[in-house]
Formats: C-alpha cells, sequence, structure tokens
C-alpha cells in the first residue's frame, strides 16, 4: 500500500511539474480567455432596464368594527395572491394589456409581453405581490408597470368575494439598465481559460511517448536504470546521451 500511495505522489509530482513548466502559456491562456469574453459582452450587450409594481392583497371592510384579522383571511389573501400572478399571464391578460400599449404607440404582441412581464410572490409576506417588466426601453418598462397597477383590482375581482389586489408601492422608472454580467462573464471566460490550457497541457504529456530520461527507459525496456553517459562532442553542443542498463535474469550490461 505504501508503495503504492508512493507512486501516486511522483505521478501527481510530475503532473503538476508539468504544469509549473507551461505556467506561462497557462496564464496567457486565462488572461486572453477573460479579456475576450469581457469584450464579447460589452459588444453583444444591450441595455436592459426594469421597473418593479408591488401589489398586496385587502380584505375589503364589512364590518368598522372589526380589527381582527382572521387565519381564513389570510388564507383567502394567500389564494389570491397566488391567482394573480397565474392571471396576469393568461392571453386575455396580455391582449388587454397589448391593446392598451398600442393606444400609446406600442405595439407588441402576446408573447413579446408574455416574456417581458415577471410575476412573483414575496417569500417573506405571501400576500404581497411583485410585478416586473424588463425591456429595452425605460418607458415602456414603466408604462408597463402602470397598467398592471390599474388593472390589478380588475383582474381577480370576482375570483374571493370581499378580497382584492391594490397598489403597495407605485412603480417608478428604472434610473439605469440593468448590469451587463460583463464581470461574472470575466471570471468565466479565465476558468475556461485555465481548464482548457491545463487539460490540453497535461493531454499532450500523457500521450507523449518518446523516450526523455532513464526512467522513461526503464518502464519501457523492464530493465533497470544505472546511469547517463554525455556524448561529449567539442562541435556538438551538449552532444547526446547515451542510457546504461543491466538485466536482474541475465545480468548483462546493455546501452544505447
Amino acid at each position: 500500500m505504501e508503495e503504492k500511495s508512493k507512486e501516486t505522489y511522483i505521478d501527481i509530482g510530475k503532473i503538476l511539474l508539468v504544469l509549473w513548466q507551461r505556467v506561462i502559456w497557462i496564464v496567457a491562456s486565462t488572461v486572453i480567455l477573460a479579456a475576450l469574453a469581457y469584450a464579447i459582452t460589452l459588444i453583444t450587450w444591450k441595455p436592459v432596464y426594469t421597473s418593479e409594481v408591488q401589489l398586496y392583497t385587502v380584505m375589503e371592510a364589512t364590518d368598522e368594527k372589526a380589527t381582527e384579522v382572521t387565519t381564513s383571511q389570510i388564507s383567502i389573501r394567500r389564494n389570491v395572491a397566488a391567482l394573480y400572478v397565474k392571471a396576469i399571464k393568461k392571453p386575455d391578460s396580455l391582449a388587454k394589456m397589448a391593446a392598451q400599449l398600442k393606444n400609446d404607440g406600442y405595439e407588441l404582441s402576446e408573447g413579446q409581453l408574455n416574456k417581458m412581464l415577471a410575476a412573483y410572490i414575496d417569500s417573506d409576506a405571501s400576500e404581497i405581490i411583485h410585478v416586473r417588466a424588463r425591456t429595452g426601453d425605460k418607458k415602456l418598462s414603466l408604462l408597463i408597470c402602470k397598467i398592471v397597477g390599474e388593472e390589478a383590482e380588475n383582474l381577480v375581482k370576482d375570483a374571493y368575494i370581499g378580497c382584492t389586489v391594490a397598489i403597495f408601492n407605485n412603480p417608478r422608472e428604472a434610473v439605469k439598465p440593468d448590469s451587463s454580467k460583463a464581470g461574472r462573464n470575466m471570471v468565466l471566460g479565465a476558468a475556461a481559460g485555465f481548464i482548457l490550457s491545463c487539460v490540453v497541457i497535461l493531454a499532450i504529456y500523457l500521450l507523449d511517448r518518446s523516450i526523455k530520461n532513464g526512467e522513461d527507459l526503464e518502464k519501457l525496456s523492464g530493465v533497470r536504470y544505472l546511469g547517463e553517459i554525455p556524448d561529449i562532442n567539442e562541435s556538438f553542443k551538449g552532444g547526446d546521451k547515451y542510457y546504461s542498463s543491466y538485466s536482474r535474469s541475465s545480468g548483462e550490461r546493455s546501452g544505447n
């Protein structure tokens, strides 16, 4: 077991050494892909503006003296909120909204509106509904949210008698566009460059079957490696290397 773990450690050490010897290539690949991802994001990015309107469900007062909120009322308010989130995406609701936008000079199909709109219930207070509009025109995003607020009461008025939807926070025009996520893409590009360069370097190293040293010769021939004898030649700098080994069974020495 000790011998096996030692061999594994030596292999890992060699792999790390190979990567370290090619560290310039790894760093260059990482920087190039990071810069490329950042540049492509900025070139292809189109500004998107998000406006939001917050709605909430409220019980209509039937008795002026009644101030306590019962469990059944909370349940009804939550059900109406859940129903509203589904109802706002229905074709008839989108068609009505598209008709109102057309009067203001915006030609949008139901499918386009469906992609622009997002509605969800607040995780902390399930009686509060968030409706967001994301478009390339900040005025259009605001207008959609205003229409949503104006039609909030009518959308689910017949679902539960005594419970309606009202505006909690009025929509506001987006001050600046949403983030381009260039920073995130740059980090992803850097990670991709680092991983790909390491994979390529290790693949070349592992697939290379040429003899580089005596250890490679020993593994290939199965005979023990003794040492290296350089070829001293003035006309050839460094010279060649001769590998000498001997076989345990025959005791014969061989060299090449």
